[in-house]
């Protein structure tokens, strides 16, 4: 599903937080995944904004495992999933993992993406701060390389960003957002490869967008499947009536 489809505040393309758990719960129930079996790894952007996002998939799955950063960059590493690997529960002889990666993207009360309201403010402010700020730089033909010590986390989003986007090219911030979407996700499956091969795991991956209006946010899922003990064949999750 594209992100670009669910960014209209009533979106047919996208969920509210409440549908969004709901939704989760019944696609991956079937599989066995439940409360209490299962251990979620969250892939958010560090803004407080966030915190209503994470905290439904709290509810659904437990406290999560959480590796967020600017952008919802995913830089964990391996030693990182290493750690996650042996926190989830097994009691039944099998380990469930869901893998999420939601980056946000702001929507302005007048539909100008890259900004919201924020509670207690009066104008709005950049959301994806750190995808606002390459955006800009893009823009204005800024290509920053190498790692600043006193700006990492900033610094590595470039560098994971940019082999990805052609010199004297500026994506719109939903290319953007979707890219690091894309990116973020993609590490994230390679850095649970050996999760995935466990003839013990079962490994479902969401991977998508959270929508922040000033009111309320909604969650756009670009990506969603499960794989199934060793066996590494993608079976697509459902979207049942959300779309």
């Amino acid at each position: 599903m594209s992100i670009r489809a669910g960014l209209s505040p009533d979106s047919p393309e996208s969920l509210t937080l409440t549908e969004f758990g709901t939704w989760m719960l019944a696609a991956l129930g079937p599989h066995g995944f439940h409360l209490g079996n299962t251990l979620a790894l969250v892939g958010v952007c560090r803004d407080e904004m966030m915190f209503a996002t994470e905290a439904v998939i709290n509810e659904v799955w437990g406290p999560a495992f959480d590796i967020s950063s600017l952008g919802a960059m995913v830089f964990l590493g391996s030693s990182g999933m290493a750690a996650a690997a042996h926190h989830a529960p097994g009691l039944d002889g099998r380990r469930r993992y869901v893998l999420i990666v939601l980056p946000p993207i702001g929507c302005g009360d007048d539909g100008t993406l890259g900004e919201v309201r924020r509670d207690g403010h009066t104008h709005t402010t950049p959301a994806c701060g750190a995808l606002v700020v390459l955006h800009r730089e893009l823009v204005a033909g800024v290509r920053k390389e190498g790692l600043e010590r006193h700006d990492l986390e900033m610094s590595m989003l470039r560098s994971a960003m940019l082999p990805h986007i052609p010199v004297g090219e500026a994506p719109d911030l939903v290319a953007l957002t979707d890219l690091a979407r894309r990116v973020s996700t993609e590490e994230m499956v390679w850095l649970s490869q050996g999760l995935v091969h466990d003839a013990d795991a079962d490994v479902a991956v969401i991977s998508g967008a959270v929508v922040h209006h000033h009111d309320h946010d909604r969650v756009v899922v670009a990506e969603a499947w499960v794989t199934l003990r060793a066996d590494t064949t993608r079976l697509q999750l459902p979207r049942g009536s959300f779309g």
